[in-house]
């Protein structure tokens, strides 16, 4: 490879990882535009690069595998009116988004709290429970006012291990309704055929 080859190369692949460290240090809202930023550098790198052969291609590859990693795995910031920026951790973000966001959960309702190895998010409308044995859950509802009431994480149960869901044909029908999965056991809240609805705690 020639001399300016390999400086263009070098070049390209400097301008991706710059992008790549603006991602990570900015807000969501800054990084939803430097992510269009990145995309635009890369394809700049391999329209200067296009005619010097597969390694300086290879280069900048790599370098565009690393910013999308590096995207993928970011925190993200949200600002709440009254609590101010509330910084949630890759995995909980993921499954906010998984959720519906802010239109389903609503906002968070303060900072996260650690416990354990682990980190409970409470939001408006639900709280998410993450840890790296169990990743993140989310649980609502009567289940959370019963979780809660368990000591959550911290509790006997320990960490949910799926996220909370319809059972035994959902809550429309006579010993239907909603199941939580934890660590230690599981939490029911079913329909007594009477419109009544009436919890479980079960112990592994």
């Amino acid at each position: 490879m020639d001399t300016n080859l390999m400086k263009r190369a070098a070049g390209a692949v400097s301008v991706v990882a710059l992008s790549a460290a603006v991602i990570v240090a900015c807000s969501q809202e800054d990084r939803n535009a430097a992510k269009e930023s990145v995309s635009s550098a890369t394809s700049a790198a391999s329209s200067a690069i296009s005619a010097g052969g597969s390694a300086a291609s290879s280069a900048a590859s790599s370098a565009s595998s690393a910013v999308s990693s590096v995207v993928a795995g970011a925190p993200s910031t949200v600002n709440v009116p009254g609590v101010g920026d509330v910084t949630l951790e890759p995995s909980v973000a993921e499954a906010y988004t998984k959720a519906g966001g802010e239109a389903k959960l609503g906002l968070p309702t303060g900072q996260p709290d650690k416990v354990g190895d682990g980190t409970v998010q409470a939001f408006a409308k639900g709280t998410i429970f993450s840890s790296p044995s169990t990743g993140a859950h989310l649980v609502q509802g009567e289940i959370l006012k019963v979780y809660t009431a368990q000591g959550a994480a911290g509790g006997e149960l320990g960490f949910p291990t799926a996220d909370e869901a319809e059972t035994a044909g959902g809550p429309d029908v006579a010993k239907g309704g909603w199941i939580g999965e934890f660590q230690k056991g599981s939490i029911t809240w079913l329909n007594q055929g009477d419109g009544t609805f009436k919890e479980t705690v079960t112990q592994k």
